[in-house]
């Protein structure tokens, strides 16, 4: 409990912070990318090839599942919509993948003793300072203001595909595990050792991978999944808390306009919530 306390109080700080300082682009995203490889490196030494198997398919069935559920949830607000044809950035996802393969390969090659769980402590505390000083930093509460609706019903989508999706998968693992996992949102470089901290590395893993999968799929799936059955809420929750810079431009090249807003709008709120709702859940 003095964890979860200690850092939504260093996280909300932060968010005061970031009205005034800037946190350089190189810090947080080595902050990010070594927290991603000390998790990855403590399941690499638990790990055998047959586990990490298991993991990569409950990852895929994770995240393929939020996708459906998710955007099958935003038909109740069915419209008709123009869209096209958008690819992913690549080279951005291999900068997040990378430190996860390099962590694994180097937990099952190198066996030392190193204090996990200590160190994941301290990174998590960075992670709370640099996430709330870059939110607080572009927090714009007229933004807020425009959401109209659109925003408010693609985060309860969001919110409630996660929870059916948490109960479905918790006869796997603890429906505390399931939870974090699935209102993750699609931020697996917070939710992978936030996971990790409380259950260990080998659902960490799962964690980081259920939502990194759950991003791609959203840039697979979703110019499909239009052309079946346009829900444009359903689509911006299934971008969670990444439809305000990663997937940003799948929904500025499939609706444009308001509903490109309507993202930014789903992913920024999401990302300020998602901080304080994984570590609720801990207290439960």
């Amino acid at each position: 409990m003095y964890f979860t306390l200690s850092f939504l109080v260093l996280y909300g700080i932060s968010l005061l912070i970031g009205r005034k300082i800037k946190v350089p682009t190189l810090v947080s995203n080595s902050v990010i990318l070594l927290l991603i490889f000390t998790v990855s490196f403590w399941g690499g030494e638990s790990l055998t090839l047959s586990s990490a198997l298991d993991i990569l398919v409950l990852s895929l069935l994770m995240a393929l599942s939020l996708t459906l559920v998710t955007y099958l949830l935003g038909l109740f607000f069915v419209s008709n919509i123009y869209h096209q044809n958008v690819k992913a950035n690549w080279k951005v996802q291999a900068k997040y993948l990378s430190p996860l393969v390099l962590g694994l390969i180097t937990g099952i090659l190198v066996k030392v003793k190193v204090p996990f769980e200590s160190v994941i402590d301290y990174e998590l505390y960075l992670l709370a300072f640099v996430i709330g000083v870059d939110i607080g930093r572009n927090f714009n509460f007229e933004l807020l203001k425009r959401t109209k609706g659109l925003a408010v019903f693609s985060i309860v989508a969001d919110i409630v595909g996660g929870v059916l999706i948490a109960v479905f998968f918790s006869f796997l693992m603890p429906l505390k595990a399931t939870l974090m996992i699935s209102l993750g949102s699609g931020w697996y470089s917070y939710t992978g050792p936030f996971v990790a901290k409380y259950f260990g590395p080998t659902l960490g893993v799962t964690a980081f991978l259920a939502n990194f999968l759950r991003e791609q799929l959203a840039f697979v799936l979703l110019p499909v999944l239009l052309r079946l059955k346009p829900t444009p809420i359903g689509a911006i929750a299934v971008g969670g808390a990444t439809s305000m810079d990663v997937t940003l431009p799948l929904y500025v090249d499939l609706f444009g306009g308001e509903y490109a807003i309507g993202a930014m709008i789903n992913g920024l709120v999401l990302t300020l919530l998602v901080p304080i709702i994984l570590p609720l859940i801990s207290l439960l």
